[in-house]
């Protein structure tokens, strides 16, 4: 940054001993973590997906078949997986197997 700010936001600019410069009190930005289906769209929590392959669940009696809905997903800092209850148990999922309804 130039020794002379001209921007409007003096609000969120602070001067840095150090540097000798004013500087923003934002030093890092927020990073959006996105979730995206087998077709590229985006998923939000709380969003119904369909099953594009037949998945077998470890440690239950259940196997998933293709075309099944899943309601109320959940997002999480993984884009590559979701989060859905089958019955009672948490289950996570890759992305890459749902489908976006």
């Amino acid at each position: 940054m130039s020794e002379y700010y001209d921007g409007d936001d003096w609000d969120n600019m602070e001067w840095d001993e150090i540097k000798g410069e004013f500087v923003s009190k934002i030093s890092e930005k927020e990073e959006v973590i996105i979730t995206k289906d087998s077709n590229g769209v985006v998923l939000e929590n709380g969003d119904t997906v369909i099953l594009t392959r037949d998945l077998d669940v470890k440690g239950v009696a259940i196997s998933m078949k293709r075309g099944d809905k899943l309601k109320k997903i959940r997002t999480g800092d993984d884009p590559e997986l979701v989060e859905c209850k089958i019955g009672k148990k948490g289950v996570y999922i890759k992305t890459c197997f749902v489908k976006k309804i």
